[in-house]
């Protein structure tokens, strides 16, 4: 399998080529003069100074660049590889791509064509995030070589041969769990809510508060290998538990043990209150 990484791709779109792809798929005056004007707007810093674009690069973050990215990349990559490859399967999100290849050689064959496909598009792989990954999904069957790679992330999931139950039985798959950069920016995000201050409003107000963006979390991520999610909601309940002793002047000369006894029985209770409780992750 390859592991795409294009190299600056938001930076380094090409505006005549980019044109030309939204000339593609219509022919309307006024959407081509917007999309022309969009390319050429330059952009504001944060220090007030304005940065004008030199022919390429569509604004990150903007409103339609994913749109324009997608045209392109529909043309560029999608287009070609169902012309020149149509018996090798691929995924594209925006610039992150993944290609199945049944064999090494023909992995690194393909590879090579796609770096020159690029090039000739004014773009470029970055070589060092741009990979052949072996994806072992057997115990038995050893490969000839020793893999440098043997998993990838995609889509915030890290894909990689983990222990599996098929029918009763274990046995080696290659499976996907949430990847610990989504873990640890996750969290991140958590620690910077600092919900485990807020002494001065109930738990259930907290609770509205958290549940929006852990339903989104855990129904992204629980699907496959709902495990790897403890460690995101042992953070929530250890700030929870912050949040008693700072709440409840009762339990703050004790050990911390107390404040997650008080929140187990708060979860006996209402186990509904939270997301992560509702999956089973009780203080």
């Amino acid at each position: 399998m390859i592991d795409l990484d294009i190299k600056g791709f938001f930076d380094n779109i090409d505006h005549e080529l980019l044109m030309k792809a939204v000339a593609y798929h219509t022919d309307k005056k006024y959407i081509l003069l917007y999309c022309k004007r969009w390319l050429e707007t330059p952009v504001q810093l944060r220090n007030g100074t304005l940065k004008h674009n030199e022919g390429k690069g569509t604004p990150q973050g903007g409103v339609i660049s994913p749109v324009l990215a997608n045209i392109f990349l529909d043309i560029v990559f999608d287009k070609w590889m169902d012309r020149n490859y149509p018996e090798i399967p691929f995924e594209r999100y925006a610039d992150d791509i993944v290609v199945h290849c049944r064999t090494i050689k023909t992995a690194l064959r393909l590879l090579e064509e796609i770096k020159k496909r690029f090039n000739d598009c004014k773009l470029e792989l970055n070589q060092q995030k741009s990979k052949v990954v072996y994806c072992r999904s057997n115990q038995k069957k050893q490969p000839p070589f020793k893999p440098r790679y043997q998993k990838f992330d995609f889509l915030g999931f890290t894909f990689k041969p983990r222990i599996v139950k098929v029918k009763a039985k274990l046995r080696l798959g290659f499976t996907p769990a949430i990847s610990q950069k989504s873990i640890s920016r996750i969290t991140q995000s958590l620690f910077e809510t600092s919900f485990h201050r807020w002494a001065h409003i109930p738990i259930n107000q907290i609770a509205m508060v958290l549940n929006p963006k852990l339903r989104g979390v855990f129904n992204y991520y629980a699907p496959f290998r709902k495990s790897e999610l403890r460690r995101i909601s042992r953070v929530v309940n250890r700030r929870l538990a912050k949040w008693v002793r700072n709440k409840y002047r009762k339990f703050r000369r004790r050990h911390k043990r107390e404040a997650y006894r008080y929140l187990q029985g708060l979860a006996k209770s209402y186990p509904n209150l939270f997301v992560h409780w509702q999956y089973g992750f009780l203080p």
